[in-house]
C-alpha cells in the first residue's frame, strides 16, 4: 500500500512537472510560429492563426536592420555594466554583513531586501528629476547605474548568505600568510563564491536585459534598449507587425537562453548555497 502511494505521488509530481514545462514552453513556441508567418497572415479580418504558411523573411528583415542589431549590442553592453557594478559593490557589502556583526545589522538588512520589493514605476519621475538636474538624461550611464542599483539587494542577500558558508579558518590563515584584509577577500573569499557571483550575475543580467520602464523613461532617444527598440516595428497607421516584433523578440532571447542553459548548474549551486546558512 506505502509503495503503491508512492508511486502516486511520484507520477503526479512528474505530471506536473512535465506540465509546467509545457506550460512555460507554449509562449516561446508560439512566439517562433508567430516569427516564421508572413506579416499578412495577421491584417487578415479574421486572422489567419493556424495557417501553415511559414517562411524565414522576418527574422532575414531584423537581422538586416543596422539600428536592431546596435538596439541589441547597446543592451548586452548595458546589461553586463549592470550586473559587473552589482556583483562588484554587492560582494563587498555583502561581505561586510557576513563577516561583521554592528548595531542595527538586522534592520539593515531587512531594509536592503525591502528596497527591492519598491516598483520601479513608482521611483521612476523622481529619477528623472534628479539625473535632469545633473544632465545625465539618455546616456549609458544613467541606465547601467540605475540597473544596477536596481539589482543590488538581491545580489547582497545571495552573497551574504553564500560567504556565511565559507570557514573564516581560511581567512585566518591568509592573514598568518601576510594578507590584509581587502586581501584575504579577493583571493580566498571571493574566488570560493564563485557560484554564488554566478548565480548573482546571471539575475542581475537577466533582470537589466528585460528592463523597460528606465530605459523608456530615462532614456530612449540617443540610447535604445532592445526592449524600447521593438516599439520600431510598428506605426500608426499599420498597427504592430506581429511577426516583425515575435522575429525580433526571439533572435534577442536565443542567446540569454544559451547563456542560462550553460550556465544553470552555478545558478542552482549559488542560489541553494546561498540559501543554506543565513
Amino acid at each position: 500500500m506505502a509503495k503503491k502511494r508512492k508511486r502516486i505521488i511520484k507520477i503526479l509530481a512528474y505530471g506536473f512537472l512535465i506540465l509546467w514545462v509545457l506550460f512555460s514552453l507554449v509562449p516561446l513556441a508560439t512566439m517562433l510560429i508567430t516569427a516564421l508567418k508572413p506579416a499578412d497572415t495577421f491584417m487578415k479580418y479574421p486572422p489567419d492563426y493556424f495557417s501553415l504558411k511559414l517562411t524565414g523573411e522576418n527574422f532575414k528583415v531584423v537581422l538586416s536592420d543596422s539600428r536592431w542589431i546596435k538596439y541589441y549590442l547597446d543592451t548586452i553592453w548595458i546589461a553586463l555594466s549592470a550586473s559587473a557594478i552589482s556583483v562588484f559593490v554587492g560582494s563587498l557589502a555583502a561581505y561586510s554583513f557576513a563577516r561583521h556583526n554592528f548595531k542595527m545589522k538586522k534592520f539593515f538588512m531587512i531594509f536592503i531586501l525591502a528596497l527591492q520589493m519598491i516598483p520601479a514605476a513608482s521611483i521612476v519621475i523622481p529619477l528623472y528629476n534628479m539625473f535632469a538636474i545633473m544632465n545625465l538624461l539618455d546616456t549609458y550611464l544613467v541606465v547601467i547605474l540605475v540597473d544596477s542599483v536596481g539589482t543590488m539587494p538581491l545580489v547582497i542577500w545571495l552573497m551574504r548568505g553564500y560567504f556565511a558558508t565559507i570557514p573564516k579558518e581560511l581567512e585566518e590563515a591568509g592573514y598568518i600568510d601576510g594578507c590584509s584584509n581587502l586581501q584575504s577577500f579577493w583571493k580566498i573569499t571571493f574566488p570560493l563564491a564563485a557560484p554564488g557571483i554566478a548565480a548573482s550575475a546571471i539575475f542581475s543580467f537577466v533582470r537589466s536585459f528585460n528592463d523597460y520602464i528606465i530605459a523608456k523613461t530615462l532614456a530612449g532617444g540617443r540610447v535604445i534598449t532592445y526592449t524600447v527598440g521593438l516599439t520600431t516595428f510598428s506605426n500608426q497607421y499599420e498597427g504592430i507587425d506581429m511577426s516583425l516584433v515575435s522575429a525580433a523578440s526571439f533572435t534577442a532571447l536565443v542567446p540569454v537562453i544559451i547563456l542560462f542553459a550553460i550556465f544553470h548548474k552555478y545558478f542552482v549551486i549559488g542560489m541553494t548555497g546561498g540559501a543554506v546558512k543565513g
